[in-house]
């Protein structure tokens, strides 16, 4: 804006030059239309400049233009540098309910735990990543960098080898304490700062992305990821609309003996939100169940996190089959036992930022007549050919 004002002031000036120079005998007019000129010119600059546009830090904008097809005039304005004052140091709250304060932006990170490398890695934050456990294996640059020792491995989950997370000298450590809740006061006692993310239910996973954009300084970045999954929910509850009965839904997630997932649990929320009905939400967490309630209960959609379980898919159905009374499930009479293995499997094990993909791909198991769309009763890594685009849901 500043340069174009500048032109603009010039092509005046040239204006009334030619003016005074054409009327000489009304030089005292012309020079106060000149001096007149000149203020308001001036005037309009410092007007543009106190109001020009703020781009990014630090940015530059240069105008370049032609004179007489041989010079070249550069104008280069610097813009006004965006300053915010620095959140730190900062207090959160993690979900151990401790109070811990942040006193600079971490620049060395430590994740404990796939769900929170997940979280971390869609708000862009690789780059600070130095070590992650074991599983964490998503999006693939994650397993591909700690398989080549830009990231370390620093154990596994429930085996994590607190000498490398120490010889990392991490910033920040994320753990999920459920399962590593005792590490805890060790590194603490080692000088690290150690967050707890453990998230039960979707309203949790929202909450974690919070905490971790809010530690380091991308609040603006949280919430849009967190809209984004919202986005992707909203979207698959607006088709089901005209679901009159809802389908109901086992989860095994192991098999020897029989493990599911009732309510409190985010597993539970993405069977409600894909407009499915779990039929033993009336027991609470993650808990063991056996085939005479499964029977009782009658579930019309099975689906089995099969890779954990360690089995192919025809010894899935073999073991499941061999259970007394499963033959009579609608379920297993109607072909409607969904198995998931590798990332498929992952999305809906993990409380992470693939949530909305696993509400979506639910939806579509149990509704294929709605989505227009059928899906295997095997499915793998590529489960995202189901899926929807952002792009198409935005």
């Amino acid at each position: 804006m500043n340069v174009v004002n500048s032109i603009y002031s010039q092509a005046l000036f040239n204006v009334l030059f030619k003016y005074w120079m054409d009327n000489p005998s009304n030089m005292r007019t012309s020079t106060l239309a000149m001096l007149l000129i000149l203020l308001v010119s001036i005037g309009l600059n410092i007007y543009f400049a106190s109001n020009q546009i703020i781009g990014e830090a630090g940015q530059t904008t240069t105008f370049s233009m032609t004179i007489e097809k041989t010079k070249t005039l550069t104008i280069t304005t610097l813009e006004t540098t965006r300053i915010t004052e620095s959140p730190y140091p900062l207090k959160i709250i993690d979900f151990m309910k401790r109070d811990i304060t942040i006193d600079k932006q971490p620049q060395r990170i430590v994740s404990c735990a796939p769900s929170i490398t997940e979280i971390l890695a869609a708000l862009e934050l690789t780059e600070y990543i130095v070590g992650v456990d074991e599983y964490s294996d998503y999006p693939p640059e994650i397993k591909r960098f700690r398989e080549e020792g830009i990231i370390e491995n620093v154990g596994g989950v429930t085996t994590l080898n607190i000498e490398k997370i120490l010889a990392l000298r991490p910033d920040i450590v994320f753990v999920s304490p459920g399962v590593q809740g005792g590490i805890v006061p060790i590194l603490e006692e080692k000088g690290l700062t150690v967050v707890a993310l453990d998230a039960s239910t979707v309203n949790d996973v929202y909450k974690e992305i919070l905490i971790v954009g809010k530690i380091m300084n991308i609040e603006y970045k949280a919430l849009s990821l967190v809209n984004s999954i919202r986005d992707r929910i909203d979207y698959v509850q607006s088709k089901i609309t005209q679901v009159k009965s809802k389908t109901s839904v086992l989860s095994v997630i192991w098999l020897e003996p029989i493990w599911t997932a009732g309510n409190s649990t985010f597993l539970n929320d993405i069977i409600g939100y894909a407009g499915g009905y779990n039929v033993l939400v009336d027991s609470n967490g993650w808990f063991m169940t056996n085939p005479e309630t499964i029977v009782t209960r009658n579930p019309e959609v099975i689906i089995v996190t099969a890779m954990s379980i360690g089995m192919k898919p025809e010894e899935v159905m073999e073991k499941l089959m061999s259970i007394p009374g499963f033959s009579s499930v609608n379920a297993v009479k109607n072909n409607r036992v969904y198995l998931l293995y590798g990332q498929a499997e992952n999305v809906f094990l993990r409380p992470g930022p693939r949530i909305g993909e696993a509400v979506e791909l639910l939806a579509k198991i149990l509704y294929p007549e709605i989505f227009n769309v059928e899906i295997p009763r095997t499915i793998d890594e590529e489960y995202t050919k189901y899926l929807f685009t952002i792009s198409i849901l935005a």
